[in-house]
């Protein structure tokens, strides 16, 4: 099957090719056009050539038009109605917002969804294009949302670990989400900050100036005369995880995770609230 960059079914030729059009924001002259799954016969009469209709790319293609086709496409396939809000650039990102009256079921919990989707935009732009640019996928000004609620977190965390001289150990996030912290704090003096754990979705660690250095069985010790006696002995079966320096992850920290009342919409501030594991389970 050809690379195309959107599929209209369902209307008239010409009424298909002005929709399309609309939909990429792209002239005659960036895209054409192809017929698949055409009717023949009698039906072709009775349904007056409402046929399937693909736009395929050019050499003069934009790269928002195969930034706009990739996501309405992998958006239909999902079975949701929804449209392009605006597009631009974003701390050297492409950015492109989407709006729609189920933009919860598009971001997904814990932005999950949302991310999924930005990956696969990703994967199918760049492959296409070679242009290397990142792609930013954002729903109803999620992406916003968070990183404000993201900010006060560590804002809040920072503040937490000066006073008590604790590590606070927050809950995973994704890639951009840990940035916001890592940025948010660079300039802290009281505080440092380090991802844990391994693949996509990590951990980061909010630690104070005065650790900088430390091994991680001083850490380590320091966080067991911390919990007074308790030795900071963890439930079963629970790990620490490993450092950016790859130490093993001091035990002892303070955990703490960020929890929307509805991060599947994205509407209400986070909030810190102690864990009792790993994985990010309330006590």
């Amino acid at each position: 099957m050809s690379y195309y960059l959107l599929e209209i079914e369902g209307k008239a030729r010409g009424d298909a090719e002005a929709y399309a059009l609309d939909q990429l924001q792209a002239s005659r002259e960036q895209v054409s056009f192809e017929s698949a799954g055409q009717t023949t016969g009698l039906m072709r009469l009775v349904k007056r050539d409402q046929g399937v209709l693909r736009v395929l790319p050019v050499d003069a293609t934009p790269f928002e038009v195969h930034v706009r086709g990739a996501l309405l496409s992998i958006v239909a396939r999902l079975g949701v109605d929804a449209w392009i809000i605006r597009t631009g650039e974003r701390d050297e990102n492409f950015y492109v917002e989407l709006g729609s009256e189920e933009s919860g079921f598009l971001i997904g919990k814990h932005g999950r969804t949302l991310d999924a989707i930005q990956f696969l935009v990703n994967l199918i732009v760049n492959t296409r294009t070679r242009k290397g640019q990142r792609v930013m996928v954002d729903v109803e000004s999620y992406r916003e949302r968070r990183q404000k609620s993201i900010t006060k977190l560590a804002e809040r965390m920072a503040e937490r670990v000066a006073r008590s001289g604790r590590a606070v150990l927050l809950n995973y996030m994704n890639p951009y989400e840990r940035r916001i912290v890592h940025l948010t704090l660079e300039k802290d003096e009281r505080v440092f900050t380090e991802s844990d754990g391994n693949g996509v979705y990590k951990r980061v660690r909010v630690i104070p100036a005065n650790q900088r250095g430390r091994s991680a069985e001083g850490l380590e010790e320091g966080g067991r005369r911390g919990r007074g006696g308790r030795g900071g002995q963890r439930g079963p079966g629970r790990r620490g995880g490993e450092t950016a320096g790859g130490n093993r992850a001091p035990r002892g920290d303070d955990e703490f995770g960020e929890f929307p009342g509805d991060d599947s919409i994205g509407n209400r501030v986070t909030e810190e609230r102690p864990l009792d594991d790993d994985i990010g389970n309330r006590r």
